[in-house]
């Protein structure tokens, strides 16, 4: 499923909607002057995603204050000494610094501003590359649904919008 295209006239929500419906299996990189961006799909459910103006992962953890800065870096000394790959999330749940629910809506939250944050972008480039997803330990959020996303993207936006200045 070859899906590249410019990011006018509604055609990346055209995109994310065809790779996640046609059951895609890749990741789904899109590029502005500004940023850029990719999701991560299996059988066109989001696996993962991140862009250039959202905090990774472990940002989330310390923003929310879940973990500790030097906890953070802690856990990721670990990741970098392993033999073979584990996503900070998996590493921070097998070295027991969070529990594994935590670490889910976390990443949930990660997919949620990199989606939110894609569907602001009025110019861009897009392109689907067909490719199986990182093996190795991977925490896999339960909300993997395209129109999950959108309705938390919708429901953050409604709160950013009622909130006090």
């Amino acid at each position: 499923m070859g899906v590249s295209g410019t990011i006018e006239r509604d055609e990346l929500t055209t995109a994310l909607r065809l790779v996640s419906l046609g059951r895609g299996t890749g990741v789904l990189t899109v590029s502005a002057d500004y940023a850029s961006a990719s999701v991560a799909f299996e059988g066109g459910l989001i696996l993962s995603a991140s862009g250039t103006n959202v905090p990774k992962l472990g940002e989330i953890l310390v923003e929310k204050r879940l973990v500790s800065p030097e906890k953070l870096d802690a856990a990721l000394w670990v990741q970098k000494q392993d033999k073979q790959w584990r996503a900070l999330g998996q590493v921070m749940v097998d070295v027991r610094l969070l529990q594994f629910p935590v670490v889910e809506a976390a990443i949930e939250e990660q997919i949620t501003r990199v989606i939110d944050q894609l569907l602001r972008w009025d110019h861009g480039t897009f392109k689907f590359v067909e490719q199986a997803p990182a093996r190795g330990a991977l925490v896999v959020p339960p909300c993997r649904d395209l129109g999950q996303y959108e309705v938390k993207v919708a429901l953050l936006r409604a709160a950013a919008a009622t909130a006090p200045a």
